[in-house]
């Protein structure tokens, strides 16, 4: 199993990463080289999805599959942003030369805790994808690519996240996966 990397585990760490998720406008955290250990699946086959004006892209079951409902896991996203949390879903998610997420996509979301995990190599920030968090009367956060980071991002009701178009000169493909948490 993929395993976090000691250094995020570490009771300092912890509690800083805590106070730096609640004091942000919009509560995030980008954590890079989170895994010491990854074990990805990338043989499953993904297919195309696809809803006119709102995503396109290629989706497949999680690359890390059961990690991200593991016991360490949640138990690190606790204690680091101080949430208590219920698993929802993920989704390994593939945008290649041309494709997109919009954030009306997400109109009709409840309050959750997005987490992305990249694994996006040799990226050229011209190429677009940036991950990008908006919330009503604040900045929005634009995040460019960077393989093994992870991100968490409080977004309430009201709050969308997407991922920006790919230019068609892109020479390489975002993916990532995107695990969503409930609050209880």
């Amino acid at each position: 199993m993929s395993e976090i990397n000691f250094y995020y585990l570490e009771k300092p760490t912890l509690s800083n990463l805590n106070r730096i998720f609640g004091s942000a406008d919009i509560p995030f955290i980008r954590l890079s080289k989170f895994l010491s250990k990854e074990e990805v699946n990338f043989e499953m086959k993904s297919q195309r999805d696809e809803k006119i004006g709102f995503y396109k892209r290629y989706v497949r079951p999680s690359h890390l599959g059961d990690f991200w409902e593991s016991k360490d896991f949640l138990s690190f996203l606790e204690s680091g942003t101080g949430l208590n949390l219920k698993f929802r879903s993920s989704q390994g998610q593939t945008y290649g030369p041309g494709d997109y997420s919009l954030l009306h996509s997400e109109e009709f979301e409840r309050k959750r805790l997005v987490v992305v995990y990249d694994f996006t190599n040799n990226w050229n920030i011209e190429w677009g994808g940036h991950d990008i968090y908006t919330s009503p009367e604040k900045d929005p956060l634009i995040c460019n690519r960077d393989a093994g980071t992870l991100m968490l991002t409080l977004l309430d009701e009201g709050d969308y996240s997407c991922t920006r178009y790919v230019s068609l000169k892109s020479d390489s493909k975002v993916v990532i996966d995107k695990v969503i948490f409930d609050l209880k």
